[in-house]
Formats: C-alpha cells, sequence, structure tokens
C-alpha cells in the first residue's frame, strides 16, 4: 500500500513538472550593461527588454526598476567616463592600446629639489623637446629650455624615452644629457678665492691671502635620468609626471685664471604635456 502511494506522489510531481515547461522556449537571459536615463542618470546593472519592448527592467544591486523604453537614451557595455575624462579626453578603460607616435613634443615645467640648506632650495625649470620614435616604444629627440639658478640657464639637451607598453596609462623611462648655457650676467661672488701658484705649491712661506672675485659664468653639463608615469589619448594629447636625479656641473672663470667649477645634486620633479 505504501508503495502504492509513493508512486502515484512521484507521478504527480512529474505531471506538475511537465506542465509548466514549453517546448521550445529558452530561459530568459539578461544582459549586462550601463543604463543611461535621460533624466541624466546612469545605472550599472541587468536588463531585460519585454516582448513588445515598449518596457525594459533593470536590475541593479538588490534593486529592480521597470522603465519605459522612451525613458532609455542608450544602453552601453561601455562605463561612462569620469568627469576628469570627459574634460581631457581619456579613457581609463584596461586593454585600451596607443602606439607610440612618430613624432611627439614634449613641455615640461618642474623644479629641482635640494635642502634648505641651499642658496635656491627649489629653482624652477622649463623645457620643451621634439622627439622621434626609433624602435618600437624607443624614442629619441632634442630639445631647449630655461633654468632659474644663481642665473638663468638654458640647457640644450639630447633625449632618450622609453615607454614601458604601449597603452593610454604606462611608466617611462627618459634620460637627458647636455649642456648648459648662461643667458645672463653671473650675479656669484665668491670670497677667499686662492690663486691656482698657492694653492698648487706644497709649501707657502706667507700668509694666505684672500680676494673677493667677481666670476663669469660659463655653463657647463648637465644629466638628468628620470622615470615616471605617461597618460595619452587618441586625439594626441598627453600628460606626464616624472621624478628623477640631477647632476650639472657650471663652471665659473674670473682674472688671474681664477676657476672654480660647482656641482649640482638635485632631486628633479616634472610635470610634462604631450602633443603630437
Amino acid at each position: 500500500m505504501n508503495r502504492i502511494i509513493l508512486l502515484v506522489f512521484i507521478l504527480a510531481i512529474s505531471l506538475k513538472v511537465a506542465g509548466q515547461y514549453t517546448p521550445g522556449t529558452a530561459p530568459v537571459q539578461y544582459e549586462k550593461g550601463y543604463i543611461y536615463l535621460k533624466d541624466g542618470s546612469v545605472l550599472k546593472g541587468k536588463y531585460l527588454y519585454s516582448s513588445s519592448l515598449d518596457k525594459v527592467r533593470v536590475i541593479s544591486g538588490k534593486n529592480s526598476w521597470i522603465f519605459n523604453s522612451g525613458d532609455v537614451e542608450k544602453i552601453s557595455v561601455k562605463r561612462p567616463l569620469l568627469s576628469f575624462e570627459e574634460n581631457t579626453g581619456f579613457d581609463a578603460s584596461p586593454g585600451t592600446t596607443v602606439p607610440v607616435p612618430v613624432w611627439f613634443s614634449l613641455m615640461e615645467i618642474g623644479v629641482l629639489a635640494g635642502n634648505d640648506d641651499n642658496n635656491r632650495p627649489a629653482p624652477l625649470v622649463f623645457g620643451a623637446s621634439l622627439n622621434r620614435r626609433i624602435w618600437k616604444n624607443l624614442s629619441a629627440g632634442a630639445g631647449i629650455g630655461a633654468e632659474f639658478l644663481n642665473e638663468t640657464y638654458m640647457p640644450v639637451t639630447a633625449n632618450l624615452m622609453y615607454r614601458l607598453r604601449q597603452s593610454r596609462f604606462t611608466p617611462f623611462a627618459m634620460l637627458q644629457s647636455g649642456y648648459q648655457i648662461p643667458i645672463e650676467e653671473s650675479r656669484t661672488v665668491y670670497y677667499r678665492v686662492v690663486p691656482d701658484y698657492i694653492y698648487s705649491s706644497v709649501i707657502w712661506p706667507g700668509p694666505w691671502p684672500s680676494y673677493n672675485s667677481e666670476m663669469k659664468a660659463k655653463g657647463g653639463l648637465l644629466l638628468n635620468p628620470t622615470v615616471g608615469f605617461l597618460m595619452q589619448n587618441h586625439s594626441g594629447f598627453g600628460m606626464s609626471l616624472a621624478f628623477g636625479y640631477r647632476f650639472h656641473r657650471l663652471r665659473y672663470t674670473a682674472e688671474n685664471d681664477y676657476r672654480i667649477d660647482v656641482d649640482y645634486n638635485r632631486l628633479s620633479l616634472k610635470l610634462g604635456f604631450i602633443f603630437n
């Protein structure tokens, strides 16, 4: 008797499930995306249109809405741009490739940071260069600029830049080397300058003389390796932020063959703008 009751129960369940199944129908499939409404709001989630296409159901997290199709401006798989991206044209979506341009110009503004004991702890520097891709992600170029040290100098440089990858956002490394050309009279005065013929003597029998000497700036060599990050869009505009080590040696001369070399060792911080 118990077996008969069990068989009847299983048969009833089977008939109920069979009645709910319609041959040829498929389970409902929701699509994922960003739903842009005409009131300016954007919903991220799953959506499904009704069979008549006049309604759309949106599920976002634990919330669910039903909108008229006329209230929906568009549906996209791409996320909305942030305010920064809208203003600059950047799109930080992953996987976006931006080839290294054949020609591009780089304009930079920054400081050469030193300690507080320096006469000029953080002088301003400006630079502009024209660069060309020479191999894959490697570019080379030349540039000029203006640097406000004890005197104003115009650096003339040769540049090498390597981008780690071809994308909108990429790390990069750069090397600048060249020569500092003074473009104004020296404001440097050195005290107690000892003549070479005295300094080079093993024994000097007389008192050590002291002088106040106005020096003439002659410029000098510079070397500036940097690393940083670069962002660029398809319209040809980009921005960079770089930091590195700056070394330059400036030479000063005066009467009677006086000469002195002044070495600078600074941290360089630069903000760049790229155009191509």
